[in-house]
Formats: C-alpha cells, sequence, structure tokens
C-alpha cells in the first residue's frame, strides 16, 4: 500500500528524528525499523485485548509501549494518538470510545509503516 496522499508525510513521521537516527546508527537503523513494523501491530492487538477483558493496567501499559516505541522510531502521528489515548484513559474520560480510539490508532500505524518501508534501504 503506497503512503496515503491525503495524509502529509511529516504528520506521520518525524524525518528529522530519522535523519538523526540514520546519522548515528547507520544501516543498523534499518533493522530497528524492520523490528518495529514486526513488533508494532503485537503492541496494538495487546491493547486491544486488554481493553476487551476490561484490563486498564494492561491496557495503560500496551498503549504506553506503542507511544514510546513510536515515538523511537519517529512514527509521530501513532505516538501523538497513543499519547492523547494514554492522557484520556488516566482521567477516565467518559466519552472516549475505545474501539474506534484503537482502530484509529491501528490506521495511523498502516499510514506509518507504508512510509517507513520507504525509507528502509537494505
Amino acid at each position: 500500500m503506497p503512503p496515503d496522499a491525503d495524509i502529509a508525510a511529516s504528520q506521520v513521521i518525524d524525518a528529522a528524528r530519522l535523519d538523526d537516527l540514520r546519522a548515528l546508527l547507520g544501516d543498523a537503523l534499518d533493522d530497528i525499523l524492520r523490528t518495529w513494523l514486526d513488533d508494532a501491530p503485537a503492541g496494538l492487538a495487546a491493547a486491544r485485548r486488554a481493553g476487551q477483558n476490561g484490563d486498564p493496567d494492561a491496557l495503560m501499559n500496551a498503549i504506553h509501549s506503542v507511544k514510546g516505541c513510536a515515538g523511537n522510531v519517529g512514527a509521530l502521528e501513532l505516538s501523538d494518538g497513543a499519547g492523547t489515548l494514554e492522557r484520556r484513559l488516566k482521567r477516565a474520560d467518559p466519552a472516549l470510545d475505545l474501539d474506534a480510539e484503537l482502530t484509529r490508532l491501528d490506521t495511523c500505524y498502516d499510514r506509518a509503516a507504508c512510509h517507513i518501508r520507504t525509507l528502509i534501504r537494505s
């Protein structure tokens, strides 16, 4: 799937962050990005399971992990979205539609993954 033309890459990926990581890590960044591409869906799935099981601690841990890992690889939209969800969970927002928010995060991951795949060199 090509990157979504309606969403600017700058909203999805922090290019400066990835440039800094590339300067620091060189080609090792490609392995890190591949690992993130493989691991991030499991974090999102863990959040969904925790929500379905009514386990607020596991849900918070999963969302916090998604936020941090996404931020580490410059997946800006996903990290910001997970951060917003994390804050809403902390304050027990009564208007929160958890299923819709997790679906939105899945979409953010898909967009980030499309962009990141184009950046992997080897």
